[in-house]
């Protein structure tokens, strides 16, 4: 055996006094296989605005996220995790870089915001899925551009149109036309979005009548006539007449600070042109090969 051959090829120099003395060999150290993981800074469409002065996105602009890994794709793919209806939460815990926030405290627009931006830096800006035409519902491949997705705020010239008022608690004062009521509304979180899901399938699961329209407003309402007592809203939600029950729901729509899900669509059957919700299907996460 050639041993001089094998001490070039540990890295071993026995001429050196180091090594003379004690004829330990100076063996390299092993490169790290790691890839550094970028990340990215998205525009929150709250602007932190609607925070207590205690969150951390109190009044911050933008959150840092960093981009989707395998581990991520663990997540979103684990069985357990998909049954319990938690993946994707999971998911955007592992991409934000200040682990302080809680996903669920999160407003609705801005964790539609993470999500939109999650996939794009993950997969790519384009979305392409089937969708069905609204005019001759025939179902087609769609191509949705993520990245042209634009940002809804509230207007000033809507709140003064319709005579809305911010409160100091982040809260909307919204008069009823034609009534004696002004209701105060607040921006619902990703808590209150599981609240209303868990609400859904407990009354699926007993059979019970859907309620999906007053279970919305008993979340999004925190007073009438500056009165909070849940028996009172109750009452008052229960005999709250459809038109202004989709008035209200309408304001809340035009209010909450999110991203605009609608994109240009143009039907390659019928030529129909309008608005198209990007739909979040289950493979948003999975794009086509």
């Amino acid at each position: 055996m050639n041993t001089r051959s094998n001490e070039n090829r540990l890295g071993v120099n026995p001429d050196t006094p180091e090594e003379k003395g004690n004829g330990t060999a100076n063996v390299p150290e092993p490169q790290t296989l790691k890839f550094i993981t970028p990340t990215e800074f998205v525009e929150l469409p709250s602007k932190g605005q609607f925070y207590s002065p205690e969150h951390p996105l109190h009044n911050q602009e933008v959150i840092e996220i960093k981009h989707m890994t395998t581990q991520e794709e663990d997540i979103l793919t684990s069985v357990a995790l998909l049954k319990k209806g938690i993946a994707l939460d999971r998911m955007l815990e592992s991409i934000l870089v200040n682990k302080t926030i809680n996903v669920d405290d999160l407003l609705i627009g801005d964790k539609n915001a993470l999500i939109m931006a999650a996939r794009a830096h993950g997969y790519g800006s384009l979305y392409e899925t089937n969708v069905k035409c609204p005019d001759c519902t025939e179902t087609q491949d769609y191509s949705f551009k993520l990245d042209s997705l634009e940002v809804h705020s509230p207007s000033d010239e809507f709140m003064t149109k319709h005579n809305v008022k911010k409160t100091k608690a982040n809260t909307f004062l919204v008069p009823l036309p034609k009534t004696k009521y002004t209701i105060e509304i607040k921006f619902l979180t990703g808590n209150d979005e599981k609240r209303l899901e868990r609400t859904q399938e407990f009354k699926k699961k007993k059979n019970f009548v859907q309620t999906t329209a007053s279970d919305f407003l008993r979340l999004v309402i925190v007073s009438v006539n500056n009165i909070h007592e849940e028996g009172s809203l109750n009452e008052f939600i229960n005999t709250l007449p459809a038109l202004h029950g989709r008035y209200i729901r309408k304001v809340y729509d035009e209010l909450m600070p999110s991203i605009d899900m609608n994109h240009s669509f143009t039907c390659s059957a019928c030529s129909y042109e309008g608005a198209l919700e990007v739909p979040l299907t289950a493979d948003f996460f999975w794009p086509h090969s």
